[in-house]
C-alpha cells in the first residue's frame, strides 16, 4: 500500500474518532431544544430518544474509526519493505 493511501486511511480513522468524541459530548445539545419545559419523566420524551440515538451513532462511528486504524496498522506491520528508493551498490 502506498504512503498516500496509508496517510489517507490514517487521517480517516483519526477523523472518525474525533467526530465520535464530538458527537458523544454534543448529543444532549443536539437533541434537546434550547428552551424546554416538560413535567413528565425525561426518558419518555422524543428529545431523550434522539440523545440516545446520537450516542449510539457515536459508538458506531468509533468502531468504524478504530477498524480503519487497525487495518492501517496491520498493513504497515505486515507489508513487505519498499526497496524502490534504495540504490544498488
Amino acid at each position: 500500500m502506498s504512503q498516500l493511501k496509508l496517510g489517507f486511511t490514517t487521517i480517516l480513522g483519526l477523523l472518525c474518532t474525533a467526530i465520535r468524541v464530538w458527537l458523544r459530548l454534543a448529543a444532549r445539545d443536539l437533541a434537546w431544544p434550547i428552551e424546554w419545559n416538560y413535567s413528565g419523566p425525561r426518558g419518555d420524551t422524543v428529545w431523550a430518544i434522539r440523545e440516545h440515538a446520537y450516542q449510539d451513532l457515536s459508538v458506531a462511528i468509533l468502531w468504524f474509526g478504530l477498524l480503519v486504524l487497525l487495518l492501517v496498522l496491520a498493513t504497515w506491520v505486515w507489508a513487505p519493505p519498499n526497496h524502490e528508493n534504495e540504490r544498488q551498490v
